[in-house]
């Protein structure tokens, strides 16, 4: 059985792709096989023939329909054969070291969700771990007053209650005996969900503080201003998805309750310059993302369901 199954999901942004199977082509003659299946999301399937032309030896699904990461990840791990799952974001560049010491890690620890450090381009330090959300961490001005939850560890290991599903290792029996990621989410907090629900089950989240690999934010996330507005609300929606199955009662209400409040007031105001400046992108995906919210947010009442309408699921709950 292939020890390593690499699962990429992609939407356009060629260039970062490339590069990433390119530092994935080198792990060839490491001490670990592997095989490479790349989840093309896009809507026009003939767009990725260059790359498969180029790295011949990978596998490529066309995914009928754009379901988000987690739909897109879930479908290449059905497809995989090895005893690990390496989930990597199509904007990482690895190297055959960085993953044989994950993997080693992995093996000799038991962890249920291991990861790294991830640094861009330029050696800069990028989040990718954290604390579970709660009230008091909603807003960047909460979090700028609120304590910060020491993430328990030793010198080599990290085991914070979430990490980024850029680059994520598990067992291919574990993520089944999870269900995988959650296809409520089309992009966004799947992975702190995925953390959570390992956590609740008894397993460790950790990240091993000694391998690194490159992650230069933007890719599929950032090609226009559409596609930005709309990644951008997607981190809120989603957000309302993870309070809906982790906080419950009263709690849960006000929760709710307060981010609705909250997301209506700021793009509010970010918003409004936007439609007098239109020309400047910037300004202007403001105003997209607050038309996005308000018609969001009357789907969600109408529907009773906070689940995003480009979920897969969406027509499950609506």
């Amino acid at each position: 059985m292939t020890d390593l199954s690499i699962i990429i999901v992609t939407y356009k942004g060629w260039s970062k792709l490339e590069k990433c199977l390119e530092s994935v082509k080198s792990f060839s003659g490491s001490d670990f096989s592997f095989e490479v299946i790349i989840v093309d999301n896009s809507p026009d399937p003939g767009e990725i023939d260059p790359l498969k032309d180029k790295f011949p030896g990978f596998s490529y699904l066309h995914n009928p329909v754009n379901g988000g990461y987690a739909n897109g990840t879930n479908l290449g791990s059905r497809k995989a054969s090895g005893n690990f799952l390496l989930i990597l974001n199509p904007d990482t560049v690895a190297s055959a070291e960085a993953v044989s010491l994950l993997l080693k890690g992995a093996r000799e620890n038991g962890f249920t969700i291991n990861s790294c450090r991830q640094v861009n381009s330029r050696g800069k330090e990028s989040i990718m771990s954290g604390s579970f959300p709660e009230f008091r961490t909603l807003t960047g001005f909460m979090r700028a007053f609120s304590s910060r939850k020491k993430e328990s560890g030793r010198r080599d290991i990290l085991f914070p209650d979430w990490v980024s599903g850029s680059v994520i290792l598990v067992s291919k029996d574990d993520f089944t005996r999870l269900n995988g990621f959650d296809e409520d989410f089309w992009m966004y907090y799947e992975d702190v969900d995925l953390c959570q629900r390992a956590r609740d089950s008894g397993g460790k989240v950790a990240v091993f503080k000694d391998v690194i690999i490159e992650h230069n934010h933007g890719g599929s996330s950032r090609i226009s201003t559409s596609v930005t507005s709309m990644t951008k609300t997607e981190v809120l929606i989603s957000r309302h998805i993870y309070m809906c199955k982790h906080r419950k009662g009263l709690a849960g209400f006000l929760i709710q309750s307060f981010m609705v409040v909250n997301n209506l007031i700021t793009n509010l105001i970010t918003g409004i310059p936007g439609l007098l400046f239109f020309f400047v992108p910037k300004l202007f995906v403001r105003t997209l993302i607050l038309g996005r919210l308000v018609s969001y947010y009357c789907g969600a009442a109408v529907k009773s369901t906070w689940v995003s309408p480009r979920s897969v699921n969406y027509r499950k709950y609506a």
